[in-house]
């Protein structure tokens, strides 16, 4: 499918989108349905929902140091399309990849194993993301993949990039971005040791009153969720 294509029906077909169709239907035909997507807006919106939705993702626990292999490579994940920065010349990582190039370096540093940089676009992300590493990490990056668009051809762009004989990767990504990430560089021969990192807080106790005040930053969780789980699926039919 088309990426251009595939972008636009993720963002017309889930979240917010599609209680704003949901809510829309139930206006016109006068039914529940206008109730019922008010009700799972308010859901999505509070930790308790967001938090069931987004830990099962998290199924990787830390990487533990030192490493039982000295000849991995760190496959650093972007994480969105760099943003223009006024302040400053060029443009900026997205804040989910300079979470990441922030736990890749500091691995780096403590591995002394090289790294790639892993995304493309029409504004390659491997470009600003070594350039990060560079000025904000003092970190080096071997190697930049700047052809893929999407985290199975993260995998089968970085599989093309390395030597043939460099199996093993440490690979750095979100918590809630890793099941997906390990089953598709394992699709392309890779020995992943996962390396995840920004998890979500611990659960907050459900009796406490916080627990259930919707807020914008829990449906982002919770869209985040939802997209992972239909990514996951789509790709255990088509890898």
């Amino acid at each position: 499918m088309n990426f251009k294509l595939q972008t636009w029906l993720q963002n017309f077909f889930l979240l917010p989108m599609i209680l704003l169709w949901v809510l829309l239907m139930g206006l016109i035909l006068k039914s529940w349905l206008a109730w019922f997507a008010l009700i799972l807006l308010y859901l999505l919106s509070t930790a308790s929902v967001s938090g069931f939705l987004i830990r099962p993702l998290e199924q990787h626990s830390p990487l533990t140091l030192p490493l039982t292999t000295n000849d991995g490579v760190i496959v650093v994940l972007g994480g969105g399309l760099p943003g223009y920065s006024p302040e400053m010349p060029g443009y900026r990582p997205s804040p989910f990849t300079v979470e990441r190039l922030r736990y890749g370096s500091w691995l780096q540093k403590q591995t002394g194993l090289p790294l790639l940089v892993s995304g493309g676009g029409f504004r390659p992300e491997a470009e600003s993301m070594a350039l990060s590493l560079e000025n904000d990490f003092g970190a080096k990056a071997t190697w930049l993949e700047d052809q893929s668009k999407t985290t199975r051809e993260n995998a089968q762009y970085t599989r093309s990039l390395l030597p043939d004989a460099q199996t093993t990767v440490i690979l750095v990504t979100h918590a809630w971005h890793m099941p997906r990430s390990v089953m598709s560089f394992e699709a392309y021969g890779f020995t992943v040791i996962p390396a995840p990192t920004a998890f979500h807080s611990p659960k907050i106790p459900w009796q406490s009153l916080i627990y259930w005040l919707p807020q914008a930053r829990h449906l982002v969780t919770s869209e985040l969720a939802l997209r992972e789980y239909i990514g996951y699926l789509w790709y255990l039919m088509v890898i």
